[in-house]
């Protein structure tokens, strides 16, 4: 097997806890997450699990590098990201992008959305002239099934699965290898969450993008990821194939999420028969 795209071993992060600092001494630490190991293959898709709290966004923004881990080792292609020089981050955090759950959060609502969506081009120097600009977003809205028409509008004019779409377009603008998507379909209707879904899993099996999909929605990570992590307070209670996981859970702990959730019989065809990626 090659080397796989993205390693990481025995993970930790801790920050400082806020609510119990005394008026004149240091935050003590809280520890968020430790011992995080896994393996993601290109073109694979890996399902984060987890309670709110258990530190599932956290891992997210620590593979980034917007919270870089203070433990373990972080691999990149085989190569520690954690020795990497200030160029050598800027290429891996435009190769690893990440799509936050809020879209009203994270685009900025002054600007219109070919702005946005162009944004990414303008910090890596990337953006050659004017038409190559308005090019390059009307592929991107088009690629993710918006009108080009919204390209004009602001984000208040968009509904929620649009402004989630934006952001999907605006972290493919770099051309990643690998999509975070951090509770993408949070607050979305059900329509709009199964053709988010549908687009991230057209993403990956078209563009051979991996991915790694937080979520506490179970159906979904069933339906999208090959494996699956279950995070419970920072620690790994289980982690394997996701027809395994699910289909027969060790730890009483997965066993609990499924009892706790119904989880309806998957259908594998389901993403391509009713459910385009095109729409709201």
């Amino acid at each position: 097997m090659s080397t796989p795209l993205l390693q990481v071993k025995d993970l930790g992060l801790s920050l400082p806890d806020m609510a119990h600092k005394s008026l004149f001494a240091p935050a003590p630490m809280k520890r968020i997450f430790r011992n995080i190991s896994f393996e993601l293959q290109a073109g694979s898709s890996l399902g984060v699990i987890g309670e709110s709290g258990s530190g599932k966004s956290t891992l997210a923004r620590a593979l980034t590098l917007i919270m870089p881990p203070q433990e373990g080792e972080l691999l990149f292609r085989g190569e520690s990201v954690l020795g990497f020089n200030e160029q050598q981050r800027i290429h891996y955090r435009s190769q690893l992008q990440m799509i936050f759950q809020d879209p009203m959060s994270s685009l900025n609502p002054r600007r219109r959305i070919s702005d946005t969506i162009a944004q990414p081009l303008q910090v890596m120097g990337r953006e050659l002239n004017a038409s190559y600009r308005r090019d390059k977003v009307m592929q991107l809205l088009q690629r993710v099934g918006l009108d080009t028409k919204l390209a004009s509008r602001y984000p208040h004019q968009l509904s929620g699965g649009q402004r989630q779409r934006v952001g999907i377009a605006r972290a493919l603008a770099l051309q990643p290898v690998a999509l975070i998507a951090d509770e993408v379909t949070s607050g979305l209707d059900v329509s709009a969450q199964a053709r988010i879904v549908a687009l991230l899993e057209a993403l990956r099996r078209e563009e051979g993008l991996a991915l790694i999909f937080i979520s506490h929605d179970l159906s979904l990570v069933r339906s999208l990821c090959d494996e699956v992590l279950i995070l419970r307070q920072g620690e790994v209670m289980e982690q394997g194939a996701a027809a395994q996981i699910f289909s027969q859970p060790r730890h009483a702990y997965t066993r609990d999420l499924m009892d706790a959730i119904a989880l309806p019989e998957p259908d594998a065809s389901w993403l391509e028969r009713g459910h385009s990626p095109l729409g709201n």
